[in-house]
């Protein structure tokens, strides 16, 4: 999900994009309303974060804006302004807004009030939330993975890209995932040039998340073309260790 924020604030702006990246959600920053408005009318987004005052067309009108254009009618919208009056609140919210939050503005509740909207407007991207697999439970929202390994359980929260490489990887389990797709589920586009941070990646899964024969799971590597993460049978679990000859 692509979230465009307009604050005219640096720091303020810079700080949210981190916690929503933080959160697994891509962000786009304008200062300016007018730009903001330029921007949206190029490259729409799946969410808009509108401070009031800013410069060029102002949050309120950016929202009305918004409103009265087809491709952002349906878009969810939330102020985040320092207007804190009843009267201010009131035409936020009657003018489109889905949700108003006051400044300073808090990272769990802001996060929180973003996925609440998320549900709302997108829920076929919000269906399956928590992917169990094996031992394994991966929780979208809190971006951790439970492994029930053979050792005991572990609890690990990954960053953003390395959770949306883990997602994918679990929900094509015994399929070969190409590196052009794993490029373009991460960073939004299939470039070659990312092809080492991919294989990066995927090595620190499979230490983080403990991907190894004695817990069912194995990521390997298919030359000249991606990857593939399997499921193996309890059967095959232990024909692997017995071949190796030790254990993973």
């Amino acid at each position: 999900m692509r979230i465009a924020i307009l604050e005219d604030v640096v720091k303020q702006a810079h700080s949210v994009a981190g916690w929503l990246y933080r959160a697994g959600y891509d962000s786009v920053i304008r200062h300016d309303g007018n730009k903001f408005v330029d921007m949206l009318e190029n490259e729409p987004a799946d969410m808009l974060l509108l401070d009031w005052d800013v410069p060029g067309k102002c949050g309120i009108d950016v929202l009305k804006w918004a409103r009265a254009t087809r491709s952002h009618a349906r878009v969810p919208i939330i102020m985040l302004t320092q207007h804190d009056d009843e009267q201010s609140i009131v035409q936020g919210l009657d003018s489109g807004a889905d949700d108003y939050l006051v400044k300073p503005a808090r990272e769990g509740e802001l996060v929180a009030r973003i996925r609440a909207q998320a549900r709302k407007y997108y829920p076929e991207d919000h269906a399956e939330r928590r992917l169990k697999v094996g031992r394994y439970t991966l929780d979208s929202d809190a971006r951790t993975v439970l492994v029930d390994g053979a050792d005991g359980q572990k609890l690990v929260t990954l960053p953003a890209r390395e959770f949306k490489l883990a997602m994918y990887l679990f929900r094509h389990v015994g399929c070969v995932v190409t590196k052009d797709a794993l490029c373009q589920e991460i960073w939004g586009e299939a470039d070659r040039k990312y092809d080492a941070t991919v294989a990066t990646y995927v090595s620190k899964l499979r230490g983080s998340l403990q991907l190894r024969s004695k817990n069912g799971m194995l990521v390997t590597t298919v030359y000249n073309h991606g990857y593939r993460l399997e499921e193996l049978p309890q059967a095959g679990r232990r024909s692997v260790h017995a071949r190796a000859g030790f254990a993973n």
